[in-house]
């Protein structure tokens, strides 16, 4: 009979992938608590007209890469491609835009979108990220990007990672260089792609962002040249409070995002050693998300980062997240089960109060050679050994399978002595 296997552009994540999700998630938790930022959990599906309203029917995603279908009921409906609107959603729902107008959400969790597969890019993918509503300053901006810095750093990734920032304008000044751009790229129709002609009516900015056309536009005009005064007041004070913490971000007169709400600040963060697929997060401002998909005119300004490209840029580095050490406990001989199932379940206690690292037992009914090759097996990195011989004593034998050393002492001194010796992965 043929295996089943994992569907098209998605995969199992496993040992060293699973261990730098986790530390990512964990870091990033706590740096979101530390910027005041609340937990939420939004569904994988929403209906689907929420995500063409709110990411833009232009939008590749929209076009070509979303996952529909129908419930019993005839609903359309969409596997998530991305947070954001979800969240938008969840504010308005609950009525925080009433009781709670400056709210901060960070969430994570898969999303879905129907790309074609390579080193990076999976139709299911891992995302972290966070929404700050009802600020309308650029303080926002610039701590936004602090503290996606700050989550990187602590997940131990710093070199090379760049952040690039531009802004986009807003419905003042975005139309008229929307025309700008527009009679820019009708006299360069018959170089462009079938995709870029199709959106000059409809979204003149996405050309900017094409991966085939977007290169080749290096003499666009910039949307820098054509800013009002207040977009222009709003980015040289978020650039202006960078730099008062010296934060290093480049500027990026050509960045656009591939999301149609953005509007002022704008961002993407890239690492080396990622080929195609450098970018590892991007977010920016989206003022009038909230008040298209309902709400009253809401400030807001977020990210997202992809924790799959996080993985492998961390990876790409040499950095290997800290496993925790392994304790087995092993029995042979008449009388030793109970002695050793109660050792274990004690040792399991430390690992309840977050003090000792995970505990495996061997089977009675396996020779102890059998357990030794489970433990090998395993992974272990400390066996304890309660053998018949040795109980006689009141001891047992301790052994250090990563130096190959090994040593009897009192059963009663075993959870100190490995508490003691053991040591935990160091936060950073």
């Amino acid at each position: 009979m043929t295996r089943s296997s994992a569907p098209r552009g998605t995969r199992d994540i496993v040992d060293l992938d699973v261990r730098a999700f986790r530390r990512l998630e964990e870091r990033a938790g706590e740096r979101f608590a530390a910027y005041g930022y609340e937990e939420i959990r939004t569904p994988s599906f929403e209906n689907a007209d929420l995500f063409s309203r709110a990411v833009g029917d232009t939008t590749d995603i929209v076009e070509k890469e979303m996952y529909l279908f129908e419930d019993r009921g005839g609903r359309p409906l969409a596997l998530r491609p991305e947070g954001t609107a979800g969240v938008v959603r969840a504010y308005l729902e609950h009525g925080w835009d009433q009781t709670c107008p400056t709210k901060k959400l960070w969430y994570g969790g898969p999303m879905f979108r129907a790309e074609r597969p390579q080193a990076g890019r999976y139709r299911e993918f891992w995302q972290i990220g966070g929404e700050c509503f009802g600020n309308p300053s650029p303080q926002a901006d610039a701590e936004t990007l602090l503290l996606v810095r700050d989550i990187l750093a602590t997940a131990g990734l710093t070199n090379g990672v760049r952040f690039l920032v531009n802004s986009i304008g807003c419905s003042v000044c975005r139309p008229v260089y929307r025309d700008v751009l527009k009679n820019y790229l009708e006299a360069r129709k018959s170089d462009l792609c079938e995709n870029c002609v199709r959106r000059i009516d409809r979204n003149p900015l996405r050309a900017l962002d094409c991966k085939g056309d977007g290169p080749r536009l290096d003499d666009a005009p910039l949307m820098a040249d054509h800013l009002c005064e207040a977009c222009r007041l709003h980015r040289d004070e978020a650039y202006s409070l960078l730099q008062s913490v010296s934060f290093p971000f480049e500027e990026a007169p050509r960045l656009v995002r591939g999301l149609d709400y953005y509007t002022r600040t704008v961002f993407e963060v890239t690492a080396p050693s990622q080929g195609s697929q450098d970018s590892i997060g991007a977010g920016g401002r989206y003022d009038g998300l909230v008040k298209l998909l309902g709400g009253p005119e809401t400030p807001a300004v977020g990210f997202a980062l992809g924790i799959d490209r996080v993985a492998r840029a961390l990876q790409a580095q040499g950095f290997t997240p800290p496993a925790v050490p392994k304790i087995f406990v092993a029995q042979a001989g008449i009388g030793t089960t109970p002695v050793a199932f109660t050792l274990a379940q004690k040792l399991r206690t430390f690992v309840e109060g977050g003090r000792m690292p995970p505990v495996e037992m061997g089977a009675s009914t396996k020779s102890l050679k059998a357990q030794f090759r489970a433990a090998d097996s395993w992974g272990a990195d400390w066996l304890v050994l309660v053998g018949e011989e040795e109980l006689k004593k009141g001891n047992v034998v301790l052994k250090d399978l990563r130096r190959h050393a090994q040593e009897e002492i009192p059963l009663a001194q075993v959870a100190d002595r490995l508490f003691n010796r053991v040591s935990v992965e160091p936060k950073l």
